[in-house]
């Protein structure tokens, strides 16, 4: 008898990311992330030969290594925690190490033995020239001990993110060249963030993201050149809505330089990518014309909900002649590919895989793939040939059955797309949980995650699907701010209730949960109506009246100007009214609070006032609060393995107590 999925099994996942292809297309590389022993997941960089499937060099016992990448020689580089922090080395004949950054080396590129460095300082160590001096472990325990009791000080809007665990500590972004073996910083914008830099094919100019202004565009990024003596950046584009999550790419002539962004439409917004001159500038070329949104939504998949811990190189690829890309379409990911000469023709590299998680191509066209699907995560794949097997344990486990549904919405206005897991070891109709995804402009695929399963093995059924908001579905399905309105709340119940006219669940024994946008819909299901009988709110939504400040997006001019005659108690009364939160005298439904201390993108206060009102409020109603406080907004993707596991029992859990009525031992 085959075993089934506990969150215990969360340990034994091996999660791949930063795929790569040797120029002659002999090797591949792949980062690859297993938990250690106190939980933390640490990359180590694998080497295959891609005919034979041997591998050629694997990280070294107790080294851990990142963004592989192969020179047109075939040489690797890669950034290693070798001598203490992360730096840049060369593994050939000899290991080469190329940097000695004080805190190491966050993202680089190389060029003809040219290198360009990101890397974070402080700036007394630029003026104590302390910038490439490496610290000894003591030195480091000493530097770190005397950091944790400084002040943090803020004097800008944008003073904190959820990716920084909150405010900075006076660390700033630099970038920095390696050319003939000597390091130095770049001396442009010394007081603004810099990142992702990207060398052109003679490495002699420098395209990176910048965050040069502050209050409410603190965190709008433009894209710069610079040439390598880096005095003078010009940037590129006017009124741009830059994506930096990737680093720039430059043509290989090095006339064209192409970065992620957001192309404006009457109905809305769609990524692609925008290609400029190097010299001269001028308006951008977007890549595909998205115009007409029957082939494909956009660049960059946009997934939710799939099990995986790493940063995957890009989701764009420059060939001469076209740009290859991933996008999220109608529930799939898939690998595009349009031409320069005619940025209307996409075409579909590939349908032979249902959920792609990252590519590289070299210049002859070879491909390497993650790819992975509803039943196992992403495994290496170079031109379809599968050269990692990192989940085969997966084998001894009994795996649920998911099927993909189309239904009308009920107001003839779109077709929803949903996704139904089947309970393993239960008869049909069974109790059920709507899984919501976070977002809301992200998309649910066929993909593996481990919350469905989990579920699944303890004979729930698992409802989750894309309600209007969503990612991949068109500019129309997502226009006008429909995620917060009701349109949504009515798709996800009209999916549970094509799940029940197809017999498959119990309408009485229905739970629902969700993270992040997930976790706000969760609260307002359960606020606005009497259809659950269980629900785990995760990293939840409750009040944008108090997320006024708190979290790292919350301030009147986020997402435009001020109002004329503004006044604060009027903003304030408004973004309460009809909160989460407001609605707690409605709530009769049993409910689990599950939330990282150091989350600043929906903070834990958010968890706080909906506990709170609870108790206060609604005290016979069952009720639990769970902490976790070391973790982030991204708690249930890199968190502490010790902690995703956690997160899951509690999850699984509640919905045994309250949907299958059987006790459950917390910790």
């Amino acid at each position: 008898m085959k075993k089934q999925f506990t969150p215990d099994d969360l340990w034994r996942f091996s999660y791949l990311s930063w795929p790569q292809v040797s120029p002659d297309g002999s090797l591949a590389a792949v980062v690859i992330k297993r938990p250690d022993g106190q939980g933390v997941c640490q990359p180590i960089v694998r080497v295959i030969n891609a005919e034979s499937g041997e591998t050629v060099y694997e990280s070294p016992a107790g080294v851990h290594e990142t963004q592989p990448r192969f020179l047109p020689d075939g040489t690797l580089y890669l950034l290693s925690d070798a001598s203490g922090e992360y730096q840049v080395w060369e593994i050939a004949e000899e290991r080469r190490q190329k940097t000695t950054l004080r805190h190491g080396v966050t993202h680089y590129d190389v060029v003809n033995g040219v290198i360009a460095f990101e890397t974070i300082l402080w700036s007394e160590e630029i003026e104590n020239s302390l910038c490439f001096t490496e610290m000894t472990a003591e030195e480091k325990a000493a530097w770190e001990a005397e950091l944790a009791l400084r002040p943090y000080v803020a004097e800008d809007l944008t003073y904190k993110m959820d990716e920084w665990f909150g405010m900075r500590k006076g660390e700033m972004p630099r970038l920095g060249l390696v050319r003939n073996g000597k390091q130095r910083l770049l001396p442009q914008m010394k007081q603004t963030e810099c990142v992702y830099p990207a060398l052109s094919p003679d490495g002699e100019t420098i395209a990176f993201f910048a965050y040069p202004y502050g209050g409410p565009k603190g965190r709008t990024a433009e894209l710069m050149v610079c040439r390598d003596d880096g005095r003078s950046a010009v940037k590129m584009g006017t009124d741009m809505m830059y994506t930096p999550s990737q680093a720039p790419v430059f043509s290989a002539d090095g006339q064209f330089v192409y970065a992620l962004a957001f192309q404006k439409f009457d109905n809305g917004y769609s990524q692609a990518v925008a290609r400029f001159m190097v010299e001269g500038g001028g308006d951008p070329v977007f890549l595909p014309d998205l115009t007409d949104e029957s082939l494909c939504e956009g660049v960059d998949e946009m997934i939710a909900g799939r099990t995986e811990n790493g940063e995957n190189r890009s989701c764009f690829a420059v060939l001469p002649d076209r740009l290859l890309f991933l996008g999220g379409f109608h529930g799939k990911t898939k690998l595009f590919s349009v031409p320069f000469s005619d940025p209307k023709a996409i075409e579909t590299v590939s349908e032979n895989y249902s959920d792609l998680t990252g590519f590289a191509v070299n210049g002859q066209g070879d491909l390497a793939v993650l790819a992975g699907s509803e039943t196992a995560p992403a495994d290496l794949y170079v031109n379809h040939k599968r050269l990692t097997n990192e989940q085969t344990w997966l084998a001894e486990y009994e795996l649920p059955v998911t099927e993909e549904i189309h239904i009308p919405s009920r107001d003839g206005k779109a077709e929803l797309t949903y996704f139904f897991t089947h309970p393993i070891g239960a008869a049909e109709p069974a109790p059920a949980v709507l899984d919501i995804k976070g977002g809301p402009e992200t998309m649910y695929a066929p993909a593996y995650w481990h919350e469905f399963h989990a579920l699944a093995a303890t004979g729930f059924g698992v409802i989750h699907g894309n309600p209007r908001g969503s990612a991949g579905f068109g500019r129309d399905f997502r226009a006008g701010g429909v995620c917060w309105k009701d349109e949504p709340l009515n798709d996800l119940i009209d999916m549970c209730e094509d799940a029940a006219k197809r017999g498959w669940i119990e309408k009485n024994h229905l739970g629902v949960t969700g993270g992040s946008y997930g976790g706000y819909m969760t609260l307002k299901l359960i606020g606005k109506t009497k259809y659950f009988a269980a629900a785990a709110g995760q990293r939840v939504f409750a009040n944008p009246g108090t997320s006024y400040g708190t979290g790292d997006v919350g301030w009147v001019s986020a997402s435009g100007e001020v109002p004329p005659h503004f006044f604060m108690l009027d903003y304030l009364i408004d973004r309460a009214r009809g909160s989460n939160v407001s609605r707690v005298d409605q709530i009769s439904t049993p409910l689990l609070l599950l939330h990282g201390y150091k989350d600043y993108r929906c903070t834990f206060e958010q968890a706080e006032q909906m506990f709170i009102a609870m108790k206060e409020r609604r005290p016979e109603v069952p009720l639990r609060l769970v902490m976790f406080p070391q973790e982030n907004h991204a708690l249930t993707r890199t968190g502490n393995m010790n902690n995703q596991v956690r997160h899951l029992k509690e999850i699984v859990d509640w919905m045994k107590t309250y949907l299958q009525g059987k006790e459950a031992a917390h910790e």
